[in-house]
């Protein structure tokens, strides 16, 4: 269990600030979430540069484990996509009242923060990926089980927010597509990284992106992938 492995290397690396920092961050995020809680603040780069581990080789084993964070944020939790409380701060800011549409919400740990600050929001999600990484759904609010497509062309929204969208398919492309025949003025918060983990290559392509300054200056990277907010037209 990576929260043992974790707690023993936070003893052994007590007196080393930067291995010690990313260990904690790690540690802390996956107490929070047992206990349906976000991290406060977006996490550290959980990467050791080369020059660090060639100083420390004790710092091998810890670096191949806290490679592993994203695997195991998915594998235990069923998230992809992981806010911080600051960052859904400045959603909730952003939103401003509106209703919200959130669609291939996963367990709905974005809704469930958004409702908590009193947001109007629809999760939406047909839950294909169960089976895959993580065996059984366990969503932190109510979920409506409907596809992204079917939720943009039938449910009510101002915003709609879609998050890790799977590369695997062009369901992203179709329901950008339904959202330019439907003519809607609102706000498309895509997060995701631009043509590499996340999304279809026709989405990248036909999307016009602009990189929200106010969405992201809570949402950091903090391993090898670069997700970020763009807003979609």
């Amino acid at each position: 269990m990576m929260i043992s492995e974790l707690t023993n290397y936070a003893t052994e690396f007590q007196n080393q600030p930067v291995a010690y920092q990313k260990i904690i961050a790690a540690l802390s995020t996956l107490h929070a979430l047992k206990k349906k809680q976000l991290p406060l603040t977006p996490l550290p780069s959980l990467i050791f540069s080369e020059s660090q581990i060639l100083k420390d080789l004790r710092l091998m084993p810890v670096d191949d484990l806290l490679s592993e964070f994203r695997q195991t944020l998915i594998t235990d939790f069923g998230i992809w996509h992981l806010p911080n409380q600051s960052w859904i701060t400045d959603l909730h800011h952003f939103i401003a009242g509106r209703q919200v549409l959130e669609i291939m919400c996963g367990n709905a740990i974005m809704t469930y923060a958004l409702r908590a600050l009193g947001d109007k929001i629809i999760a939406t999600d047909n839950f294909t990926w169960q089976g895959q990484d993580i065996q059984t759904p366990r969503p932190w609010t109510k979920v409506t089980k409907v596809s992204g497509l079917t939720a943009v062309k039938t449910l009510p929204f101002d915003v709609v927010i879609m998050s890790w969208a799977p590369d695997t398919d062009t369901s992203d492309a179709a329901i950008l597509t339904a959202l330019r025949d439907k003519q809607f003025t609102g706000d498309f918060i895509v997060i995701g990284e631009k043509n590499q983990a996340t999304n279809s290559k026709k989405f990248w392509q036909i999307a016009d992106l602009t990189v929200s300054k106010t969405l992201n200056q809570h949402h950091k990277q903090f391993d090898f992938i670069h997700d970020q907010v763009f807003i979609v037209k």
